[in-house]
């Protein structure tokens, strides 16, 4: 390959090589720009899927424009081969870099390279980019601290229209920076990076690895699904507390317990590095310069002039003063979170207007200003700026200040949870496990869990309109991890107390539809008829529901419950199903 060209560049020399291929170094012949040249293995470029992944990093490379991520500049595909050509940075990688040079990273100066990254990865995610493989080695830093994201090998676009590369269930990434969600290969969100950023930071802060390279590929995962993330200080004991904090929460087994975004990220580092003093460069320090023409200082002149300056310097400073004042009001403004599963961000004052952004469960918005819905639907909006800087409008209601967001975010075991789970029921269950003191330290235990089934298979939620009035009805079963009891809670759309039910064993449910929909179920009733005129015959009479139900199921004792709303004594009655 040395000495070849592809795309008017020369190659020069070989930077690195790998399963995939090899990164050479090429000079363009006229421009005389250097560049990072990437050459598919040989081997591989008669398999279609290869070549189609290799396609894939280039164009989105070709999507992303940021001073800490590598710029693309052509992707070739020719008889000789497949190339991606892109900018060529000179330095170390960041693994390389704690290896050789620093060990563990001090930590202000980790802070100012991670803020970079979490820029910069922060940045493919509003470009809806998963990374799916963040490690130190996937970065370059040069000697002025400038750090690049070099690899986007298995990123993946999860805008909706991207050809699937990798098999559902398929574990992509590197295993010691693999988010338990990985491990198990479930469907990734932007949190699995969230993850992976967590493990990179550990290694930047201890100069380690959280867990031992000799362990086998299956000792790690049990390690990452199921045991806590190890203690940064543990490892190095020049971690601070502060960091520490970050670290575990940014590592957290669940993907709402985690750092939402990278910009929330961000802060939390921000948070550690305020009260920091920080060293200026003498370039930046205050020069003092002798104005005297001949040694010696001249008086200072009281004319108009003087005067005129002055108050103008006092208006001036009084103007930047309220600006600073009202920056400082902004920014102690009202923030919220979301509350909904995938909240959009509108452009005007209605639900089919333009959506300029959809806002995750958890995110958090600042509050702007606030407006009547104009149709006379009594519904209020808020205007709100995102973490990513959009503004629009989303309805009031779903969003939560953060003492109420954290309760509500404390009940969902996980985020299929709450992602079946309504606003207004979310909002329903917090209520429900605060006048039960179930937020108690004591009784922390209690969590909703859901299973990632359909709507005619059992679960833990189930949607129905169990009133017939047309508007959907909520249940669900809450499980408690310590023993084996379980509620059944049966939420109606007016608000009112639950019904609940009380379980020594194991629950699932599902929705029993009404009419012929939903099947004929034993309700305790009997169809009687004459045998030979003098004895009767008893049996069970299956009938269609009159409106919506639950059947549940008893894993224990394998028994099936119906359980209906009575209407007119606005009590739930419940039918055990004949075997």
């Amino acid at each position: 390959m040395i000495g070849t060209t592809v795309q008017n560049y020369e190659i020069d020399e070989l930077i690195d090589e790998g399963g995939m291929g090899s990164i050479y170094l090429g000079i363009h012949k006229y421009l005389k720009r250097e560049a990072a040249i990437k050459d598919l293995n040989p081997l591989l470029r008669n398999k279609p899927e290869i070549i189609e992944r290799f396609r894939n990093e280039a164009v989105i490379l070709s999507q992303l424009h940021h001073p800490n991520i590598v710029s693309l500049y052509d992707y070739v595909e020719n008889k000789n081969g497949s190339y991606i050509i892109m900018e060529y940075v000179k330095g170390e990688t960041l693994a390389e870099y704690i290896e050789t040079t620093t060990g563990p990273i001090p930590e202000r100066r980790a802070i100012s390279i991670f803020l970079k990254i979490l820029d910069a990865v922060g940045y493919a995610h509003s470009k809806n980019i998963l990374h799916r493989d963040i490690k130190p080695s996937n970065f370059i830093i040069n000697e002025q601290n400038d750090i690049k994201i070099l690899d986007f090998g298995i990123a993946k676009s999860i805008d909706g229209h991207s050809k699937r590369l990798t098999q559902t269930g398929l574990k992509v990434g590197t295993t010691m920076f693999m988010s338990p969600q990985q491990v198990k290969g479930q469907v990734l969100d932007r949190r699995s990076d969230i993850y992976s950023l967590g493990v990179t930071l550990f290694q930047m802060v201890t100069g380690q690895l959280p867990y031992d390279e000799t362990k086998t590929e299956y000792d790690l995962y049990n390690l990452i699904v199921n045991e806590a993330f190890p203690n940064p200080k543990d490892y190095y004991v020049g971690v601070s507390p502060e960091m520490c904090g970050v670290i575990q929460k940014a590592t957290a087994k669940r993907p709402l317990d985690r750092y939402q975004s990278c910009d929330e990220f961000s802060k939390a580092l921000l948070g550690i590095s305020t009260g920091a003093r920080l060293e200026i460069p003498l370039s930046m320090k205050t020069k003092i310069f002798d104005m005297a023409d001949d040694g010696e200082s001249k008086s200072p002149v009281f004319n108009r002039v003087f005067w005129r300056n002055l108050i103008l310097l006092i208006l001036t400073t009084s103007f930047f003063a309220a600006i600073a004042i009202g920056f400082y009001f902004l920014l102690r403004s009202d923030t919220r979170h979301v509350i909904e599963n995938e909240q959009k961000l509108y452009t005007e004052l209605n639900t089919s207007s333009k959506a300029t952004e959809i806002l995750k469960f958890g995110e958090t918005v600042k509050v702007i200003g606030r407006s009547v819905d104009p149709n006379g639907e009594g519904l209020t909006w808020l205007k709100v700026v995102s973490l990513r800087g959009n503004s629009g409008y989303i309805p009031a209601e779903n969003v939560a200040e953060s003492k109420i967001y954290q309760q509500i975010n404390s009940i969902f075991e996980n985020n299929d949870a709450q992602a079946h789970t309504p606003v207004n029921y979310k909002k329903m269950l917090r209520q429900y496990f605060a006048a039960n003191n179930l937020f108690n330290r004591l009784n922390f235990e209690w969590k909703l869990f859901a299973l990632q089934k359909q709507d005619f298979e059992y679960n833990y939620i189930a949607r129905a309109d169990f009133n017939n009035n047309e508007i959907e009805d909520f249940a669900c079963v809450l499980r408690n991890n310590a023993d084996e009891s379980r509620k059944l809670l049966i939420f109606l759309d007016n608000g009112m107390k639950p019904m609940e039910f009380d379980f020594d064993e194991n629950i699932k449910i599902k929705p029993i539809f009404k009419g012929k929909t939903g099947g004929a179920w034993y309700m305790g009733n009997f169809n009687v008829k004459k045998v030979d005129g003098i004895n009767t015959l008893k049996t069970n009479k299956y009938e269609y529901l009159a409106h919506d139900g639950i059947l549940l199921f008893k894993e224990k004792s394998n028994k099936s419950v119906v359980y209906f709303l009575n209407l007119e004594e606005s009590i739930i009655s419940y039918f055990e199903q004949p075997d």
